[in-house]
């Protein structure tokens, strides 16, 4: 419990530089700031956990899916985790973004990352409260909010391309906003179920497939983390440069 929420308090640091970096006309509302994280944590987090418990039923009793496949891992990586976890943060941001008064590119990206921060507060505590490397990665690498940072920056392109009736560019950008984070997550989560299979089947069996499916996951894992410190980096920037 201690390192769960140990962990949480490292993930938000991760978003203090960017908020006291921009100027004091851009900064959230405090009692906003903390009604996005809680929007994040009822919609987002129990939102895709009631959603997820009723998809894997389906799968697994309607259609039949064996439950310990590498078909349902992927199903599960996919659809159950990427999509689903991804739309629900979406809903979370855009719930709490309707009607508010912020609305520049920068609130995008903070109002979106604050209602990620709120969805992963749980799944974090709960995952790093047995400690290891994952709770660690989660702390470092806050892959949660970097995606909501990316959903959001691209959420805006197409609000503005929306206003000036650009069509081309609205289909673009609102595709970039979700394929990217839903493909980049369900890569994450399928890439650590490979890992995971492979350095068990190693111990007893050394293979190509199971060096491939160890070593292919991992550099795709060192990219995420790539994409995640480039994603933050620029992010600073921007908040320093408004």
């Amino acid at each position: 419990m201690i390192m769960g929420i140990l962990t949480d308090i490292i993930m938000a640091l991760w978003l203090l530089p960017a908020y006291f970096k921009a100027p004091k006309e851009y900064r959230l509302d405090k009692k906003y700031i903390i009604k996005t994280i809680l929007i994040g944590l009822v919609i987002g987090f129990i939102g895709a956990f009631i959603l997820q418990i009723i998809l894997g039923n389906i799968f697994i009793n309607i259609l039949k899916v064996p439950q310990y496949s590498l078909l349902y891992e992927f199903i599960k990586a996919f659809i159950l985790f990427g999509l689903i976890e991804e739309l629900m943060k979406f809903s979370a941001g855009s719930f709490s973004l309707k009607k508010s008064q912020y609305q520049s590119k920068f609130d995008y990206m903070l109002i979106f990352a604050l209602a990620a921060f709120g969805f992963t507060i749980m799944e974090t505590t709960i995952a790093s409260s047995n400690g290891g490397l994952a709770g660690l990665i989660r702390a470092f690498f806050p892959f949660h909010i970097m995606w909501q940072i990316f959903m959001g920056a691209h959420l805006y392109e197409y609000k503005i391309a929306k206003m000036n009736n650009d069509t081309k560019t609205m289909k673009k950008e609102l595709a970039i906003a979700f394929a990217v984070p839903i493909l980049m997550h369900g890569c994450c989560d399928f890439s650590t179920t490979l890992i995971v299979t492979a350095a068990s089947s190693i111990q007893t069996t050394m293979s190509t497939l199971n060096l491939a499916m160890l070593i292919l996951p991992l550099i795709y894992i060192i990219i995420l983390i790539i994409f995640t410190i480039i994603t933050e980096i620029k992010f600073y920037r921007y908040c320093k440069n408004l």
